[in-house]
């Protein structure tokens, strides 16, 4: 005859073991007591601090980075959207109102009381990385925003100048052609012919250049074709207008490359393109131009007089 085992059987007091490695997991932040605690941040679209916190009695505000802990250098934030929800705190924000222009600038994000006091900074906690999508320029391309975590866990708003670029506004495959429309150099759009289109190496050695129209619709306009571009190896030049890049409009994709399509023109191998628009990882406009033979010698020849 079986029996079943004993509730206090030796079997069932085996001690359990922890899995290895449970000791060294990293512990998760934990925000100190009185602080205001972040439920969402963003600049989504380059301009607008996107702000929202576990609800707290007082007024959202951006503090000069390192101006101390009292009410000085406290900029009032003006929001744009209603702050209905009793959980929380939440403001949308156009940071153009800040001073500075594109100048370098650090707000640290702080709760105001409602009854008057020192602003209390918000806490955060570790800001995601990794993702698919990332904070474009502003509108000018001239600074960027982005939002970083102090070392205390405070949220920061941190405003970085950019280098000049021109943004593309079209591009389209128009038969054997790919024709580009950008945005003119910052106040220079001449009435006839803009500046050159520039092809340059990463070594920043000129590959080849091509004319620029000023069109009626203030843009510049360009035409590729594989019968004016140079033959041989396979290159990979960036597109400049003089001595300017081309930016992507409204990136806010980290890797645009793999995630958007662009014209491609292809010669005698219909499987294989010979050039092809690309962007670079920092969101600017590039070419393939892939390994071409020069094109043989007009043949002559020699008669004889009649």
């Amino acid at each position: 005859m079986k029996f079943a085992p004993k509730l206090g059987s030796r079997a069932l007091r085996r001690p359990v073991e922890a899995p290895p490695g449970a000791d060294d997991a990293p512990t998760v932040p934990q925000p100190p007591r009185g602080r205001p605690v972040v439920a969402f941040a963003g600049i989504l679209d380059g301009r607008s601090l996107w702000l929202a916190i576990h609800a707290a009695p007082g007024a959202l505000a951006l503090r000069a980075t390192g101006t101390g802990d009292g009410p000085g250098d406290v900029v009032a934030l003006a929001s744009d959207v209603p702050d209905d929800d009793p959980a929380f705190r939440s403001v949308r924000v156009d940071l153009a109102q800040l001073p500075g222009g594109a100048e370098p600038a650090s707000y640290d994000v702080v709760l105001v009381p409602a009854g008057g006091g020192s602003p209390k900074p918000v806490w955060s906690h570790p800001l995601p990385t990794g993702s698919l999508v990332r904070t474009p320029l502003s509108a000018d391309g001239g600074h960027a925003w982005s939002l970083e975590r102090g070392e205390d866990g405070g949220l920061r708003a941190v405003r970085t100048p950019q280098p000049a670029t021109v943004a593309l506004r079209a591009v389209a495959q128009d038969g054997d052609a790919i024709t580009l429309a950008i945005d003119p150099l910052p106040g220079d759009l001449p009435d006839h012919h803009g500046p050159d289109l520039r092809l340059v190496d990463k070594e920043g050695a000129l590959v080849h250049t091509l004319p620029l129209t000023a069109g009626d619709d203030g843009l510049l306009h360009a035409r590729l074709t594989l019968a004016e571009l140079p033959s041989g190896d396979e290159s990979w030049p960036r597109i400049m207008v003089d001595d300017v890049p081309v930016r992507r409009r409204h990136d806010d994709l980290a890797k645009a490359q793999v995630s958007t399509m662009l014209p491609q023109l292809f010669g005698e191998d219909p499987e294989t393109p010979e050039l092809r628009l690309r962007w670079t990882p920092e969101g600017t406009l590039g070419l393939r131009i892939a390994a071409r033979p020069a094109p043989p010698a007009a043949a002559t020849s020699q008669g004889e007089d009649a």
